[in-house]
């Protein structure tokens, strides 16, 4: 079985995760051919048959907002936006392909209306919750990351729910507070729970703020591009 047809079971899934009664929070649509996180698409640069097996995650928190994916509907891909682009650009100065990753989120569903930011779930949900995490798991069993990029502070402050290991980051409420922790800015070699995988794990701004904000990270890594720096010291460590 190809990676195309792996993420094509997922987005099944994906569909079948209902969002909780009361939130607002619109199920997932799927569909979209072109370069597109998953589960809006199938979360790879070239979505294509023969595509590369990744062995690097990036985990966003949400895909976006209603408004957003019927902007880029026609167009079936998002790789012109500011979040793929701006996370190609650190991998590619990182000296890792784009091809290598796998772009996925916490959460499937769709935010309402046309904000792309603000609060995604309003109110705690454990069916919702733990169905989207047991997807998450399934991914990273299956593909066996190496490297997993958490985009945003938002995911970095949740991740210790299936990586007990990355509990010094948990609920953390800024970077400051992320980079002067035991962990640091990267975690090695942390085991994820019923996965048999440990994976160097890397917690980066979101991508559609980063390149305007890295001197924030120069706390762990005191160079021009920080976060250029943290990838490509989580992807050269066995």
């Amino acid at each position: 079985m190809n990676i195309l047809e792996i993420v094509r079971g997922w987005q099944r899934t994906a569909k079948g995760i209902i969002p909780p009664e009361g939130t607002n929070v619109l199920p997932s649509r799927g569909g979209l051919p072109g370069p597109a996180f998953f589960p809006e698409g199938y979360g790879l640069q070239n979505p294509t048959a023969d595509a590369m097996w990744p062995n690097i995650m990036a985990v966003g928190h949400n895909f976006g907002c209603v408004a957003y994916r019927d902007e880029i509907n026609a167009a079936g891909r998002e790789d012109d936006k500011a979040t793929w682009r701006n996370l190609r650009g650190l991998l590619s100065d990182a000296d890792v392909p784009i091809e290598s990753c796998f772009m996925t989120n916490w959460f499937v569903g769709l935010q309402p209306g046309s904000k792309q930011v603000g609060e995604f779930l309003s109110r705690p949900d454990s069916r919702y919750e733990r169905e989207c995490s047991e997807l998450l798991l399934e991914q990273i069993r299956t593909l066996k990351p190496h490297v997993i990029l958490l985009l945003g502070l938002p995911v970095v402050g949740r991740a210790h729910r299936i990586m007990p290991n990355l509990r010094p980051w948990a609920d953390a409420p800024n970077w400051s507070v992320v980079d002067s922790s035991s962990l640091g800015a990267i975690a090695y070699g942390v085991e994820i729970p019923g996965t048999g995988v440990k994976a160097n794990v890397v917690a980066l701004l979101h991508p559609s703020f980063s390149p305007s904000n890295q001197r924030h990270r120069r706390i762990a890594f005191p160079v021009e591009k920080p976060e250029v720096g943290m990838i490509r010291s989580a992807t050269a460590k066995p």
